[in-house]
């Protein structure tokens, strides 16, 4: 979409249409009138300033004056504000460079749903490491009360087949938000952890609840680490190497390091390298 629009008779219903998707601001101004010029670059400034957060449409009242007539313009410059299809403000005259900005936020999208709308195009491209920390911060600054933004952040999660951090998000939404998208992000969780339980890894748990030993933990922590139970997987690991850094010849803290690397980025990381040096030093 073209952000800076020179409406006129023919175009106007497309114009009037997208003031439903995005805050529009009519801007009604002559070419024979000094402030009406002015406050016209200001508004182009303002709009480079904030890309792509709201549509300037402006009419030039000398060219279109049957338009002027239909929004009774009487004073040049006019300013008229709409989000979701609907007027919020109108600003007739000079006003200066501070007010306008203070109306124009009554219009703009919050920082919070800027983040939301980034997130959303990396998940259109299935970039879902890259979207979590903006949808984690967009939920955040909210105080956790956007249970639309919460929901997202659970969903990707799922996606990448992380359980336990998508349950997490999911306890913490409100009671009255738990509608039957929630049950369904709950019931994707189920299924997933019931196809996680792999023959191997029941047996290897049951091996282990009878015999716990270093082996059979380095074992029974890679089954769980390719079920994607990774806070369990190093968990388990870790509670033999409080008591013994060096256990199995070392290769337990091999593998506890191993599945901490391959985890990258996870938000569990840096949890569990803080406990290792803590043993370390």
């Amino acid at each position: 979409m073209d952000y800076f629009v020179n409406v006129t008779e023919q175009n106007f219903s497309e114009v009037w249409a997208a003031t439903g998707q995005i805050p529009t601001v009519f801007n009604f101004i002559s070419p024979r009138e000094i402030a009406s010029i002015e406050m016209d670059a200001l508004l182009r400034r303002i709009a480079d300033e904030n890309p792509n957060q709201f549509l300037l449409a402006t009419v030039n009242c000398d060219e279109q004056q049957a338009l002027a007539a239909q929004f009774s313009i009487q004073q040049i410059p006019t300013l008229y504000l709409f989000a979701g299809g609907q007027p919020i403000d109108a600003i007739q005259g000079v006003v200066t460079e501070q007010e306008l900005r203070i109306r124009l936020a009554n219009i703009l999208p919050k920082e919070e749903e800027l983040k939301f709308n980034q997130a959303l195009e990396l998940l259109q491209d299935e970039r879902y490491e890259e979207a979590l920390p903006l949808l984690k911060s967009a939920w955040e600054m909210t105080d956790k009360k956007n249970s639309d933004f919460a929901l997202l952040y659970a969903e990707t999660y799922i996606v990448m087949k992380k359980v336990a951090e998508a349950r997490e998000i999911l306890k913490q939404i409100p009671i009255q938000d738990r509608d039957s998208r929630w049950n369904g992000l709950q019931s994707q969780i189920e299924l997933l952890e019931q196809a996680s339980e792999s023959p191997e890894l029941q047996q290897l748990q049951a091996d282990y609840a009878k015999n716990k030993t270093p082996e059979i933990a380095i074992k029974l922590a890679n089954q769980l680490h390719q079920a994607h139970k990774n806070e369990e997987a190093l968990t388990l690991l870790f509670d033999w190497l409080k008591s013994d850094l060096t256990v199995a010849n070392g290769e337990l803290k091999t593998q506890f390091l191993a599945i901490l690397s391959a985890l990258g980025n996870d938000p569990i990381v840096p949890k569990f390298r803080r406990q290792l040096y803590s043993l370390l030093y």
